[in-house]
């Protein structure tokens, strides 16, 4: 019987029949839930732990809760995918990186009011040619998820430029996609945490 004892870590498995003086895992801040966890994965579990940007998380977690934070973000990440399949727009959006980029552009620029046009968007994202950006544009204005509208807080009357802002459909789906994300941020939050 292998027993592994350390202030939150207490992990008994009659299977293991293991001997290796140099195994120590001990680390205050770990505590593995699962209690049929072999050594080897124990260490896992804590070489992973170790790495994590936790300090960057806007609350702290119990080192217990760690598998649940795990299972929460990865069904979270079905609930966001499985949500913006019922939009048209942000599936589109989504269908490639380089399409979410561009929009991601757009979208910015209509916020803050400026002008943006195929070439300054192409000068955004220099890691794609003219090309593909023209093409995704124009693509995006074909299935009227992009429109060529003036920009709002731009007075500029000059007839060359096609400013390029998203639907109000678009920005519905995006905003909302983005409330959702952050209210299951947030139950996420209050359900691990408290």
């Amino acid at each position: 019987m292998t027993i592994i004892k350390d202030q939150n870590l207490d992990i008994k498995d009659k299977h293991l029949n293991i001997e290796d003086k140099h195994l120590n895992i001990e680390d205050k801040h770990l505590n593995i839930k699962d209690k049929h966890l072999s050594i080897e994965d124990q260490k896992r579990q804590k070489n992973i732990i170790s790495k994590l940007n936790l300090n960057k998380l806007p609350f702290n977690i119990p080192p217990e809760k760690m598998c649940d934070l795990n299972l929460e973000m990865a069904r979270h990440s079905k609930m966001v995918l499985k949500y913006e399949e019922d939009k048209s727009g942000l599936k589109w959006v989504f269908s490639s990186i380089k399409k979410y980029k561009v929009f991601l552009v757009i979208f910015e620029a209509n916020e803050l009011g400026h002008e943006i046009y195929k070439e300054k968007i192409s000068s955004k994202l220099p890691e794609y040619s003219y090309k593909t950006i023209a093409q995704i544009i124009d693509e995006g204005i074909s299935k009227n998820f992009f429109l060529n509208l003036r920009a709002r807080l731009c007075k500029s009357k000059d007839l060359k430029i096609r400013n390029v802002r998203p639907s109000e459909n678009l920005i519905i789906e995006f905003i909302n996609w983005k409330i959702e994300l952050l209210s299951s941020v947030m139950k996420f939050q209050k359900d691990l945490v408290n």
